[in-house]
């Protein structure tokens, strides 16, 4: 099969794309014939060895984290899908593998695709959909009619945080750069702030949650547009700053777990039309240096999606 991977941490030409052993499932896997797969943030960092500290991988790594595409197999012990079933999901990081025209993984890590959605679409779910939906339902308990600031709306994660939010019934307001505040609009921001005229912190106040993508200073200026009581969940992003956040707020990190069960909660937004990913680039599998480097630029819209030929 053709897969992406990397034997040795590295920058893009550390990549190897070629042909690659086709996995083998474990007791509880299933097998997927990969029709797309996504290219996230944390994709170019695992290849560079930024999170080394914390997921020591194994080389060679194919890289991938999540993915879309049809059940070809299963091992021993997982029954919950049948052959043919279309699903979307992802890998253990650990593990790895999406970036490939098979892929192997745990069966509580998939669920039935959407069903207005083809594959390519659905790829651009899993790993930012799970990371949106965590952060401000399960971590950031955010409610109806509750106030929130998303920052980085355009992005991958921020646009699906955006519209998560709305579907909650909460007032939203987001950040982003001047060249995507329409779009931004477009996917039901009720403000929309361009970072790069005007001061969130100067022209917000007493909101009940902050969505934090960014990190470093912003983290730290969005203390201050929180009432008492708010919440700031983050995940994470550039360095934090220093010292204690204010004594009446909450801060917590978003611990991103994904299960079937927040993929089959993403899948229902999506069948009742509250949720729509947000492609920006489909790419071919053999042009994922080519995504890699856009994702790695920063300033996207949305996913970039790889398509695999098998």
């Amino acid at each position: 099969m053709k897969a992406n991977w990397i034997d040795d941490y590295g920058p893009v030409e550390a990549m190897r794309f070629g042909d690659r052993p086709q996995p083998e499932p474990g007791p509880r896997d299933v097998l997927v014939r990969v029709a797309a797969a996504s290219v996230n943030p944390i994709d170019w960092k695992m290849r560079e060895g930024m999170l080394r500290q914390v997921m020591q991988l194994r080389m060679p790594y194919v890289l991938g984290r999540d993915f879309s595409g049809t059940v070809i197999g299963a091992g021993a012990e997982a029954k919950d899908f049948a052959l043919g079933d279309e699903v979307f999901g992802v890998v253990d990081g650990l593990r790895g593998g999406a970036q490939a025209e098979i892929v192997a993984t745990d069966q509580d890590l998939v669920a039935r695709k959407p069903r207005g959605l083809d594959h390519a679409a659905a790829a651009a779910l899993p790993l930012a959909g799970a990371t949106a939906m965590i952060s401000l339902e399960d971590v950031g308990k955010l409610g109806s009619g509750e106030r929130v600031l998303i920052h980085g709306g355009a992005g991958g994660v921020g646009g699906l945080a955006v519209q998560i939010a709305k579907a909650r019934g909460a007032w939203v307001v987001a950040t982003c750069r001047s060249a995507n505040v329409d779009y931004v609009k477009s996917l039901g921001a009720d403000r929309v702030i361009d970072y790069t005229r005007e001061d969130f912190a100067a022209g917000l106040r007493d909101l009940d949650l902050v969505y934090d993508t960014v990190g470093g200073e912003v983290h730290r200026r969005s203390q201050g547009v929180l009432k008492p009581g708010g919440r700031l969940v983050y995940i994470a992003a550039a360095p934090l700053p220093q010292g204690p956040p204010r004594a009446d707020i909450t801060v917590a990190r978003a611990e991103i777990r994904t299960r079937r069960g927040v993929l089959e909660r993403i899948a229902a937004l999506v069948d009742a039309g509250k949720l729509k990913p947000q492609v920006s680039t489909v790419l071919p599998l053999a042009q994922v240096a080519k995504a890699y480097e856009m994702v790695k630029a920063g300033s996207i819209r949305g996913k970039i999606v790889l398509t695999a030929a098998g």
